[in-house]
């Protein structure tokens, strides 16, 4: 594990690199300022970088659509900036936090990602648990919209219709309508057979047995959304 800290605070620093020695982790670095953090992490990424005092530091805002750095962990003055965290932000810690408790939770997320199934898989799993039968051809066309959106760095822009459905009927050998009412009948089909406690759990309070089926889109940016946050978090639920 390969970790950056940006802190101008000594005695922090030195309780870092403290903590990293016993930790056995493998190359831990400190500096000072936004323009030595941007022009190390441009020349040698890392897989971590850590911003104390983040509140007043914005280093971090010009890597958030960068691959600097795999994980980006903010220490905060006020407790209560940790509820606000960015997408692009992995974990927020009170400022004050045992730098021995930050890095093994950085540790553990970092191990918990690398036993992360592959993208397939894991949309593959999250659709059956929702109840879409595999042998439909909606199953295959849902499995691909979902691995367009995780592959976009701001899906929100996509457009349903000039987007995913044209992209299908490229790739699929389908005309855009047909697509559509393909997925339409899988989603349907699914909220008609599945648990809705199991959907619940999957979907939170958006679904309950007294509401209909999502649309196709509201559907595919939810299970896309769930499936982006395990990757990002590293807490893959089997």
């Amino acid at each position: 594990m390969r970790i950056l800290l940006e802190t101008s605070d000594p005695d922090r620093e030195k309780r870092y690199r403290s903590a990293a020695e016993k930790l056995g982790v493998q190359q831990f670095c400190s500096l000072h300022h936004d323009a030595q953090v941007l022009e190390r992490l441009f020349r040698d990424p890392f897989e971590t970088l850590i911003v104390d005092d983040a509140e007043h530091n914005a280093c971090w805002l010009h890597m958030k659509d960068k691959p600097y750095c795999k994980s980006i962990i903010l220490l905060f003055r006020n407790a209560e900036s940790i509820d606000l965290l960015p997408e692009s932000v992995t974990f927020g810690f009170y400022q004050d936090r045992q730098p021995i408790d930050v890095l093994r939770r950085i540790e553990s997320f970092e191990l918990s990602k690398r036993s992360m199934p592959d993208p397939e898989t894991v949309i593959s799993k999250r659709l059956q648990q929702t109840g879409v039968p595999v042998h439909m051809k909606g199953f295959c066309l849902l499995k691909e919209s979902i691995r367009l959106l995780l592959a976009i760095d701001k899906p929100t822009q996509v457009r349903m219709m000039e987007d995913v459905y044209e992209l299908l009927s490229d790739t699929m050998q389908l005309n855009a309508s047909t697509a559509e009412h393909a997925m339409r009948h899988a989603i349907e089909t699914a909220f008609l057979r599945a648990d809705v406690h199991d959907l619940e759990t999957m979907f939170g309070y958006t679904v309950s047995s007294d509401r209909a089926a999502p649309s196709n889109a509201g559907f595919l940016f939810l299970l896309a959304d769930r499936i982006r946050s395990e990757y990002r978090r590293g807490n893959y639920d089997n």
